[in-house]
């Protein structure tokens, strides 16, 4: 891993992985098989507003900086009013990846979850997306359920 740093951010500098979230907003797009245009209309400003809602103790927001201080990979995660976890979105640059800084993300993200006695700890990935199973096997979650989705026929 190149000279990396980990930084939590409050709610209030979400703004800060404006891009990076678009870009994997855009992966999502392009691997979706039936929602393609959900993925088209979801804007960051959608998506933030729902993490922006969420007590400031509820939410986690780290980030990895390079030397530069230029952000390349982010871990968001929440904890609900059951003191159940989850993580919500984790995305890495595709030039840094293969590096570690993804599991450091995740495991860092996991930790404040565990000290926090979050049962159980979830993530989703995204239909189509699945070439990220892997990963986050070996870091130990595992497939439990699958969510199917109604859609019109016509808005395929």
């Amino acid at each position: 891993m190149q000279h990396v740093t980990f930084k939590r951010l409050p709610a209030n500098e979400l703004t800060r992985i404006k891009p990076l979230w678009e870009d994997l907003n855009r992966i999502h797009r392009d691997d979706s098989v039936y929602f393609k245009e959900h993925y088209a209309a979801f804007s960051f400003e959608i998506r933030s507003a729902g993490w922006l809602k969420l007590p400031e103790d509820n939410f986690h927001l780290l980030i990895a900086l390079t030397k530069d201080m230029v952000p390349i990979g982010y871990c968001v995660s929440t904890i609900d009013t059951n003191r159940k976890g989850e993580i919500d979105s984790l995305f890495v640059s595709t030039t840094f990846r293969q590096q570690g800084i993804g599991k450091a993300l995740l495991e860092k993200s996991m930790e404040r979850l565990q000290g926090n006695q979050c049962k159980p700890i979830r993530l989703t990935v995204s239909y189509g997306h699945e070439s990220v199973l892997g990963f986050y096997q070996r870091l130990g979650f595992y497939p439990r359920l699958t969510t199917l989705e109604w859609k019109e026929k016509d808005s395929q």
